[in-house]
């Protein structure tokens, strides 16, 4: 397992390899936000301005249910193998498909995915049946579908468990 904070660790050697004593700026969203505010608590003298784009301090009970539900996803795909898909000459496209068709559904409000979808159809009528009718199910299809042939299962797999682990109120002492 790897954490924010080993991520933040390991950028910072690397920035003391370059010889990059101060950030004029740090910014990140989601995962990228969690590394910025880990940055910040960790080495607050090397970053002057700190930016968090829809990141938060530690992720709900239900973010990390949906996690855990992509997680698995991914790991009950028959193409997974255990994580050892590259030998196979394979990947787990349908895994990493409802993977991230469950963590869209997670990125937008509830009122972002109506403004921006609704009820709209993708044609004047209903099909009855279970192919795409919805303009949303167009969508969570289309996200899921480019994302499964560009990333890499158990980076993901290694990147939800470090969202759900980053909880820096509990390493300060806090609740």
């Amino acid at each position: 397992m790897v954490t924010v904070s080993d991520w933040v660790a390991s950028q910072a050697r690397l920035a003391d390899h370059l010889g990059i004593e101060r950030w004029a700026a740090a910014v990140g969203g989601s995962l990228g936000g969690m590394q910025v505010m880990q940055w910040t608590m960790t080495y607050p003298e090397r970053v002057a301005n700190a930016v968090v784009i829809a990141a938060t301090p530690r992720l709900s009970a239900q973010n990390i249910a949906f996690n855990e539900v992509a997680r698995q996803a991914i790991r009950s795909d028959p193409e997974f193998f255990d994580g050892w898909y590259a030998e196979h000459d394979t990947v787990p496209k349908r895994g990493l498909k409802l993977a991230r068709m469950v963590g869209h559904i997670t990125y937008l409000s509830e009122d972002a995915m109506g403004s921006k979808f609704g009820r709209d159809l993708r044609s004047d009528d209903l099909n009855f049946g279970f192919d795409v009718e919805f303009q949303v199910e167009s969508y969570l299809r289309y996200q899921g579908d480019t994302f499964s042939t560009a990333f890499d299962a158990n980076t993901y797999l290694l990147m939800t468990k470090a969202l759900d682990y980053f909880d820096p109120s509990a390493t300060q002492g806090a609740t």
